[in-house]
Parts: C-alpha cells; sequence; structure tokens
C-alpha cells in the first residue's frame, strides 16, 4: 500500500495562514479548534542574522499511530489509504487520543464532547479533490502525495521531523519537510 502524506516545503510558506482557514471554515469548526495550525518560528544564521521560518502542522498519519494504538474504542482507526481517520459514532470523549499522539493532532470538541481531527479530507480525496488544505495554499508549499512516489530529487534537503516537532522514531509521521536553507527551525 502507498504512503501518503502531506509534503511542506519550508521555503515556499509565507505564514499567510490560508491552509489553517480554510480548514477551519471547510469543516465548520468552533471557536478555539483547529486541525491544522501555522506557527512561525526564529533562528539565527551562521551569519547572526535572524530568520523568521514557518511550519503547518496537521495529524501526521504515522505508520505506527499511537493515537490509534491507544483509542479504547476503535473510533482511531487507519483509513483504506493508510491516513488516519476517526469514528464520531464510536466515540467517547475519553481524550485518551488527545494525550497519545506527541503530535497533538486529536483535540477534544467542547461542542460534540467527542475527539475531532485533520483526516486528510478524505471524502474530498476519494471524489478526487485535494485537502482543504492544499488546496487553499496560495504558494504550494503543502501537498498531499504518495511519499513513496516522490524522486530522489524531491526527498532532497528534506526530513520528517524538526527540532520543534517530536521524535519520529515513535510513530513514523508521513511527513516531509523541506526544511529553509537545509536548516531545521528551533
Amino acid at each position: 500500500m502507498p504512503r501518503y502524506g502531506f509534503l511542506f516545503d519550508q521555503n515556499l510558506c509565507i505564514g499567510c495562514n490560508a491552509c489553517q482557514m480554510a480548514c477551519k471554515d471547510g469543516h465548520d469548526l468552533e471557536l478555539g479548534l483547529f486541525f491544522r495550525r501555522v506557527n512561525t518560528f526564529e533562528y539565527t544564521d551562521d551569519n547572526g542574522k535572524t530568520i523568521y521560518t514557518h511550519y503547518s502542522g496537521a495529524c501526521n498519519h504515522c505508520e505506527n499511530p499511537a493515537c490509534v494504538n491507544k483509542c479504547p474504542t476503535g473510533a482511531m482507526f487507519v483509513q483504506a489509504d493508510g491516513t488516519v481517520g476517526h469514528d464520531d459514532s464510536r466515540c467517547i470523549g475519553c481524550g485518551v487520543c488527545t494525550w497519545a499522539c506527541p503530535y497533538k493532532a486529536p483535540k477534544l470538541s467542547h461542542k460534540t464532547g467527542r475527539a475531532a481531527k485533520c483526516d486528510s479530507c478524505y471524502s474530498r480525496r476519494n471524489e478526487g479533490k485535494e485537502p482543504l488544505c492544499v488546496e487553499a495554499c496560495l504558494t504550494h508549499c503543502l501537498k498531499f502525495v504518495n511519499l513513496d512516489a516522490l524522486s530522489e530529487e524531491e526527498k532532497a534537503d528534506c526530513t520528517n521531523t524538526l527540532e520543534i516537532l517530536p521524535s519520529p522514531e515513535r510513530t513514523e509521521p508521513n511527513l516531509i519537510i523541506k526544511t529553509k536553507g537545509g536548516k531545521d527551525c528551533e
């Protein structure tokens, strides 16, 4: 089975939050609930210059998803294409998934009392459309792709972690990040 996930190019991201807002609006998420967040970080380069960089993060649809492994009801599950989904009808709102995920992707909805998370717009993709966040990205820095089909050139200067993210070894995130200037942000 192919590995689907997000490809994020920090070199192109301008931190506009279009991906974050398209997701929020498209899923009609309640106040304060986001499936995707854009954060801005700064670091000092080797010449002492302050550099600002952005990171757009959501569920990483991990190969070994902690949320799925810890969910007591099976509400968190691996979908047919390998991405991680959530079944509202099986969720009891216990919050185990929210603390199990090192990326903090699942969130508890105050409105429904259940967990909610990015499913990479599974139903949209089944209709041949892009996820809302990808479709809204002004600079095309965010893509949802078959990670196994990427060429070596496309994978050059890429990583699946940054200093701001948890170690990928535990969950094996399906995420590829083209880092800003080849340097992880702090």
